[in-house]
């Protein structure tokens, strides 16, 4: 058998591990990174499976860069209309379509009323003054129950850091912080390629079940020192 054959082996073995495992929220990780790292994001339509950590394929040739996103996404959008352009909330792209959402007897992420709407938008205000004050905080800081509810990204198999475009993302969160020029953010990597790691390390660390090993290795490859 020659190498090549080997590690493929290998590779095949690890990729059919992660995508079986139930526990493979497990293997979420949380790191803190310089927000300027991450230069693309991933649009949903591309997003493989919440359920599986190790993702194959080439829908990390399919990222976008960070720069178009406001081109792509109301959400994040809306965040410079309204604390880069200072326009009302009410006139904000989101608002508008999440209003419209209500109107039309449909439950939106920020509410199922008028009223439970506005007051979501008015809470963005204590998030950016609780970001312009203190910096980003991390979930566990916050002491929230919620230990992986950090900006959603995903790592290609050439060290991408690829911002989720929405759903699993913190959008509003990495938008401001783009806005106030905040420097260091939490994000929680939700997958990476199966390229990313090699196959034989990859096996060592399942063979020891060793999640923190896994960080290690993707701060290693990432470069990050933190």
């Amino acid at each position: 058998m020659t190498i090549f054959k080997y590690l493929s082996i290998i590779k095949k073995f690890v990729y059919r591990y992660f995508n079986s495992n139930k526990n493979t929220r497990n293997y979420f990780i949380n790191l803190k990174i310089n927000i300027s790292k991450i230069k693309f994001f991933l649009e949903l339509k591309n997003f493989k499976d919440e359920k599986s950590f190790l993702w194959d394929g080439d829908w990390d040739k399919k990222k976008i860069k960070i720069t178009k996103y406001r081109e792509y996404n109301i959400n994040y959008n809306s965040m410079f209309q309204i604390y880069k352009e200072k326009i009302d909330f009410k006139k904000s792209d989101e608002y508008k379509f999440k209003l419209q959402q209500i109107k039309n007897g449909k439950t939106t992420p920020r509410g199922k009323t008028i009223n439970q709407l506005d007051n979501y938008f008015a809470s963005l205000d204590y998030l950016k003054n609780s970001l312009k004050k203190a910096g980003y905080l991390s979930q566990s800081q916050l002491r929230s129950v919620r230990k992986n509810d950090e900006i959603g990204v995903v790592i290609g198999r050439n060290g991408e850091i690829i911002k989720i475009e929405d759903k699993f993302g913190g959008t509003h969160r990495f938008a401001i912080c783009k806005i106030l020029k905040i420097k260091h953010i939490i994000v929680s990597v939700k997958a990476i390629h199966k390229s990313f790691i090699s196959a034989n390390e990859l096996k060592k660390i399942l063979a020891k079940k060793n999640r923190k090993q896994l960080e290690a290795k993707i701060k290693k490859r990432l470069r990050i020192n933190s």
